[in-house]
């Protein structure tokens, strides 16, 4: 008898045809996966001098042989971060099949960040985005997770959304994974934004409203050198976006009467600040330096969490 694929599963027991079938999708569930390497990144937009700003250790990981250290000190700061009271260092994920990162899809992410044991607030200089996604175009990011110094929280721009996802323990691993459901069409009961740490849904920070509404897909199409594409990013790293504002804050009476002619402070007492590391302040932002691992994208929780195989 000719023992070709198709005498085969006519003669094979189901049972054995059923077995295949599972270890199928088994196997390719997790092929499914993407392992988000260095190599799969790039210095994000805006990045302060990555030589000394960010670093692939092997002393120190949650899992395998390498990890990725983020660290930012005072000053450090690139471009029109510099003017407008920010500084940065984040790696930009380069999605390798773009059709999982434009409008109208579901994408899960995961990493893991390492808080140190001698982490303070004061070094989040009142709030410090950890990972985020953008659109091409698009000023504000479409979600964040970002910590005040003592938990992680989301903030969705478009919608207005902010919640807090709870806190962090010092000295530990936290793995985090998001759904981010970029489609248009609005569902009722359906949440857009999703987040688990470390392995724990966290229902408080579910957004059940869109990510991308029509204003974001508006200011998408005005920039004249965006081609439409809709495409969108994931960044991961350390992004403090007010720390003119943390300086101002913290400095005495004798700093800000002397730096009093370049701060504008708002009605509602807020202070705006440019280029804040040209100014003496008396004090300055804390060093910060964090871990990141296991960085991976796909299209279901169970593709991106902690897996025997890790990421180097």
């Amino acid at each position: 008898m000719n023992w070709n694929l198709k005498n085969y599963f006519h003669f094979c027991p189901l049972t054995i045809v059923v077995k295949i079938s599972l270890i199928l999708i088994i196997f390719l569930s997790i092929a499914g996966a993407k392992d988000i390497t260095v190599k799969h990144t790039k210095t994000n937009f805006l990045t302060a001098k990555p030589k000394d700003t960010f670093y692939v250790v092997e002393d120190f990981t949650r899992k395998g042989d390498k990890a990725q250290l983020f660290v930012l000190e005072h000053g450090q700061c690139s471009g029109q971060d510099c003017k407008w009271s920010a500084q940065r260092t984040e790696r930009r994920l380069e999605v390798t099949d773009s059709s999982k990162s434009k409008v109208g899809n579901a994408i899960y992410y995961s990493l893991s960040i390492f808080i140190p044991e001698d982490f303070h607030p004061h070094q989040a200089a009142n709030n410090m985005g950890l990972l985020q996604s953008k659109m091409v175009g698009v000023d504000m990011p479409l979600w964040q997770v970002y910590t005040n110094g003592w938990g992680f929280h989301l903030k969705v721009p478009a919608t207005w959304g902010k919640a807090f996802c709870g806190l962090f323990n010092k000295g530990e691993w936290h793995d985090i994974t998001v759904k981010a459901d970029y489609g248009r069409e609005k569902v009722k009961d359906h949440a857009y934004f999703e987040i688990w740490i470390n392995g724990e849904h966290q229902p408080e920070c579910s957004h059940y409203d869109l990510i991308v509404t029509k204003e974001v897909i508006r200011e998408s199409k005005s920039h004249r050198w965006n081609n439409n594409s809709q495409q969108i990013t994931m960044r991961y790293g350390l992004y403090r976006w007010s720390v003119g504002d943390y300086l101002y804050d913290k400095a005495s009476k004798k700093y800000r009467k002397a730096n009093e002619t370049k701060v504008f402070v708002q009605p509602n007492g807020k202070a705006s600040i440019m280029y804040p590391f040209k100014m003496d302040w008396g004090h300055e932002v804390p060093k910060v330096a964090l871990y990141y691992d296991e960085v991976r994208w796909g299209k279901s929780l169970e593709e991106v969490g902690i897996q025997d195989k890790a990421v180097d």
